[in-house]
């Protein structure tokens, strides 16, 4: 079976997406005879598009989204219906990229998978909160076009189902949960998992890690304040930032700034933090697929988060972390922290477990194989 596998951006590209597409696009050739990239998906009209977004915002603080022109929308599907003629795949499976596929006029089945949906987007981000109102509209008009076209909508969240469900009226068993897998190498061998989670029980530094880009949103500074509230208690120790760079006033507070995962050098790094930190915290309060918790889990990290968007699917409370409401205090969740790592049998029981969810259903692997199934079943 030979699928074209559609981004708008080069899916051999590690760094594209944070490396979601580069991901799949791995998993993806080790289960199929033949994957065709179609991607990436680039016109000149739009700047045309961010042009006439600047005229229409003028004087206002809207925001208005070029990537929703319905104009640019159907120029990307031109140019997909085109390179889908000359490569002539059996299926279609499209990444994140509903608006570019809401005008296809190929008849190939198209199986669609996005982390997000924009009514989600909508509610929790910022930067989809304030938009010109052309811009929501054509949002929600090119992402039902989308998903009314898919033959299966792959989701990666019971979260994401039930908004395509309630939002867009699809029909649930058009839709196919399953979990998305980790951005980075992940160790394959258990015994050196077991290896890590043992070195983490005896190290007597609590290492708390935190990885985000956005430090507002995702909840960086109530990060600070578990870190000190860990310190009045007593606890020895220290917060590692990655992803941005925010000024810290304290010696137990160390800021990497952002780390390329398409440097070998910096790849590297992310990962011995993984390997070396005692809990992953990310108190977000914006969270969709919740990419960064998939991560930890995978090198066997407990993980404390927030009870926003795709979290509470990607941690399992009380069993491989902890999951917070997002109006918690800094000290109930120091509390949490303290009470596990004291006790070193619950601290290694949630650590194997959190290994354990990312092996079962966490994983790239398993997601790949999984979409299999789903194809050969509907062909």
């Amino acid at each position: 079976m030979k699928v074209g596998f559609i981004t708008k951006e080069d899916p051999n590209d590690i760094k594209a997406y944070s490396g979601t597409h580069y991901a799949m696009f791995q998993a993806l050739k080790k289960e199929f005879e033949e994957i065709t990239p179609l991607g990436p998906l680039d016109h000149w009209y739009k700047y045309f598009a961010k042009l006439k977004g600047k005229l229409k915002t003028f004087g206002s603080d809207k925001v208005f989204k070029y990537q929703y022109d319905i104009n640019l929308a159907k120029k990307h599907a031109a140019i997909l219906d085109k390179r889908i003629k000359r490569e002539r795949p059996d299926v279609l499976l499209g990444s994140l990229v509903s608006p570019e596929v809401a005008y296809l006029k190929s008849e190939i089945p198209l199986y669609l998978t996005t982390d997000a949906t924009f009514p989600r987007l909508n509610l929790l981000h910022k930067s989809h909160r304030n938009l010109y109102q052309e811009s929501f509209e054509n949002a929600l008009k090119l992402e039902e076009h989308a998903f009314s076209k898919a033959k299966k909508l792959i989701l990666p969240l019971e979260w994401l189902k039930d908004s395509a469900i309630n939002d867009y009226r699809i029909d649930k068993n058009k839709i196919e949960v399953i979990p998305y897998g980790a951005n980075i190498e992940t160790v394959s061998d258990s015994e050196e998992v077991q290896q890590m989670i043992y070195g983490r029980q005896k190290s007597r530094e609590l290492k708390l890690f935190f990885v985000g880009i956005n430090w507002e949103e995702k909840g960086g500074p109530k990060a600070v304040q578990v870190l000190q509230a860990l310190k009045r208690m007593g606890i020895s120790s220290s917060l590692t930032i990655v992803g941005c760079s925010p000024v810290i006033e304290d010696e137990d507070v160390k800021v990497l700034g952002f780390l390329d995962k398409g440097s070998n050098s910096d790849l590297e790094k992310l990962i011995t933090l993984y390997k070396e930190a005692s809990f992953f915290l990310l108190p977000t309060k914006a969270e969709c697929v919740g990419m960064s918790f998939i991560e930890a889990a995978s090198y066997g990290l407990p993980s404390i988060g927030s009870d926003v968007g795709g979290v509470p699917e990607a941690v399992i409370d009380g069993e491989t972390g902890y999951v917070f409401g997002s109006e918690s205090i800094p000290n109930k969740i120091a509390k949490a922290i303290v009470k596990t790592w004291e006790d070193k049998e619950l601290y290694k029981a949630m650590s194997q477990k959190a290994r354990a969810y990312f092996k079962e259903n966490m994983n790239w692997k398993s997601w790949a194989e999984k979409l299999r199934e789903v194809v050969e079943g509907m062909e």
